[in-house]
């Protein structure tokens, strides 16, 4: 009876008697133990490739960060270029007349009060004034700007003004892809005395 049980046991695990005398119990043995983890040489190559995925992933998160951060300083750059350069010719091209001009300071006549355009060289800022107000900066905290004003008039016909912009995004620490600059000439005609 006890070998009718044991043998009807060892059926419920999908195994017949045979399989655990002899020679068959060593061939299960050896074929659960080989199956069984990595060698040595396998866990090392494991490592290698995996180690190559991570650094290859690396560098294209590190680029695609870089590319993010050199498409921002120059949206930066051009977005505070138009917006000087808009500024400029609006105010030049409805102003009356010319009270002072030179390389730093344009003082332009207006029908209500005089404006006033100044770029500061020691701190690498472009002003604006609106008659006897508080100067104000018409750019960002981000970009320095410097530049100079010109009087391109021919005779007495007409009244032009040069204006060179140099726009550059701060980068005290010096990192190339903080490196974001522009320049630009354009003269713009006085129209308002008409």
């Amino acid at each position: 009876m006890k070998s009718r049980i044991s043998n009807l046991e060892s059926r419920n695990l999908g195994f017949t008697p045979h399989h655990f005398y002899g020679s068959n119990l060593n061939f299960i043995k050896k074929k659960f133990k080989s199956g069984v983890g990595f060698t040595l040489i396998e866990m090392i190559i494991y490592l290698a490739i995996v180690a190559m995925v991570l650094t290859a992933i690396s560098y294209l998160i590190l680029d695609i960060i870089s590319g993010q951060t050199t498409s921002f300083t120059d949206q930066e750059v051009n977005y505070n270029l138009r917006f000087i350069s808009n500024n400029l010719i609006k105010d030049i091209k409805s102003a009356q007349d010319i009270s002072s001009l030179s390389g730093e300071t344009l003082v332009l006549t207006m029908p209500g009060e005089d404006i006033t355009y100044n770029f500061n060289s020691v701190d690498n800022k472009l002003t604006r004034q609106l008659g006897s107000a508080e100067p104000i900066n018409i750019h960002s905290d981000q970009v320095e700007v410097n530049g100079s004003f010109s009087s391109l008039s021919y005779l007495s016909r007409a009244k032009n003004v040069g204006i060179h912009l140099e726009i550059n995004y701060k980068n005290p620490d010096n990192l190339s892809d903080y490196n974001a600059s522009t320049t630009v000439d354009f003269a713009v005609e006085l129209r308002g005395r008409r």
